[in-house]
């Protein structure tokens, strides 16, 4: 039976394409769980990641215990808070 990693996905800033999600796809072991956008409402979340849960608070990524990658996309210097959040959860991080 395969295993798949859970991944959750904070955008720091608005999407103008989807994150490589292909790259996350199944086929490669990764499930694209969770994803947080700012400032974008879930329905326009949801045609950039039709395939994931959209969620309005870093926290439902940070907590959900079947994530174990947080991929952070678009983060700026007054961002390291974040990573640095993200890191005390004990899960994986991935900064792009």
């Amino acid at each position: 039976m395969e295993q798949f990693t859970n991944v959750g996905l904070i955008e720091c800033k608005q999407p103008v394409g989807s994150f490589k999600t292909d790259s996350l796809g199944n086929r490669h072991g990764f499930h694209l769980k969770k994803v947080m956008v700012p400032d974008v409402s879930p329905e326009i979340a949801r045609r950039h990641y039709p395939q994931s849960e959209i969620v309005q608070d870093k926290r439902a990524i940070m907590e959900d215990s079947s994530i174990d990658l947080i991929v952070i996309s678009g983060a700026a210097k007054d961002d390291l808070d974040l990573v640095a959040e993200v890191l005390q959860t004990g899960k994986h991080v991935r900064l792009v």
